[in-house]
């Protein structure tokens, strides 16, 4: 099972393996404790490819956004 969560810190949508007990954020570099209580878990899935579709969909949304203010 993958999870794609955001970084605590700075926001940062990233994916990971259930059951890892931490990740490194690539936007800020931070430990993230791979814990639903501690994270926003905003998609879980069984395919590693999918998760990283999620991760880009996410970002693709989140670039259109910024770009309009």
């Amino acid at each position: 099972m993958y999870l794609v969560f955001v970084c605590p810190k700075c926001g940062a949508l990233r994916y990971a393996k259930a059951g890892q007990k931490n990740a490194l954020c690539f936007g800020c570099g931070y430990k993230v404790p791979i814990d639903s209580t501690k994270i926003r878990i905003l998609f879980k899935t069984k395919d590693r490819e999918k998760a990283m579709e999620v991760v880009q969909g996410y970002k693709m949304k989140l670039g259109k956004h910024q770009s309009k203010l």
